[in-house]
Order: C-alpha cells, then structure tokens, then sequence
C-alpha cells in the first residue's frame, strides 16, 4: 500500500511542479512536439512551419544558439543536441 503512493506521489510530481511530460531535447523532437501540438485542418501547412523552425533551429544550433522558436507562439525552446 506504501508502495503504491509513493508510485502515485512520483506520477503527479510534473503535474505539481509545471514540468512537462516530455522533454524535447532536439530540433527535430521539437519538429515532432511542434507538429503533433498543432493539429487542425491545415495539417500541411503545419508540418511545413514547424519542419521551416526546426531546419532554422539546427542552423542557430551549429553556430552555438541551441534553441528552437515555435512558429505558432514564438516561444523559445532550449535544445540539447542540434539533430
């Protein structure tokens, strides 16, 4: 019993602190993040914007700016690797 909250305490822990569930740690995760977040009629035009900020995010990358910039909020996203 002891056992299962603390399991239960570990898996709201993000929910509690405002971090997300997964963590992007390169421009094409945050392609991925950014497509699969983005989900409407236009899936197309999606797929091009976000496929457009990740071939600029590993741009920025290789000269040592390592985040990535949402098309749709602009919001800046730090990378890890520039892949």
């Amino acid at each position: 019993m002891r056992l299962n909250l603390v399991i239960a305490a570990i898996a709201i822990l993000p929910f509690l602190v405002g971090t997300p569930i997964f963590a992007a740690e390169s421009c094409t995760s945050w392609r991925q993040a950014c497509i699969s977040s983005n989900t409407s009629t236009s899936q197309g035009a999606n797929v091009q914007k976000c496929t457009a900020a990740a071939k600029d995010c590993e741009s920025r990358c290789k000269q040592g700016q390592k985040y990535f910039i949402g098309p749709f909020n602009g919001q800046q996203h730090p990378v890890d690797t520039c892949g």
